[in-house]
């Protein structure tokens, strides 16, 4: 069965498009307790399943390494394999240097296509060997520049 992912807005609705016959529909979710799946028939007899996605920002997996500068590392940094991107964060394993702290101040460097991102971040949560980190205060050209990579 084919797997359709759709973005829910902040109402916990989306619109849902059939790929065999083109017909549209919204889609309204009650905001308390959402499904993150669904299984869908289209009024053409195509069925699909749709995956429910509350993310504000489109995420983008990739296997990158960058640097981490925070309060007892290393004066160069400690190296982070970046697992994944979106327009307002990132979620990297850091490979040496001390562990980081739900809400400590951090920054972050990593090459993004011909250009070098170099911004301040600040710790949002840690799962397992994943940290996950916020972009503060980044320029136009680094927001254009992540804009950029982040195209589908």
């Amino acid at each position: 069965m084919e797997e359709v992912k759709v973005y829910l807005d902040e109402k916990h609705s989306t619109h849902v498009v059939c790929k065999k016959c083109g017909r549209s529909k919204q889609i309204e979710l009650p905001s308390a307790r959402h499904p993150r799946s669904a299984v869908v028939k289209c009024s053409c007899g195509n069925t699909f399943s749709l995956i429910f996605e509350t993310r504000r920002h489109y995420r983008k997996r990739i296997n990158s390494f960058g640097k981490c500068f925070a309060a007892g590392d290393k004066l160069d940094g400690a190296l982070v394999n970046i697992t994944d991107i979106s327009r307002s964060g990132m979620r990297f394993i850091k490979m040496d240097g001390r562990q980081l702290q739900v809400n400590e101040r951090i920054r972050v460097s990593f090459p993004l296509g011909n250009d070098t991102i170099d911004c301040a971040a600040v710790v949002f949560n840690l799962r397992g060997d994943g940290i996950g980190v916020k972009f503060m205060n980044l320029d136009e050209h680094n927001k254009k520049v992540l804009g950029f990579f982040l195209l589908p």
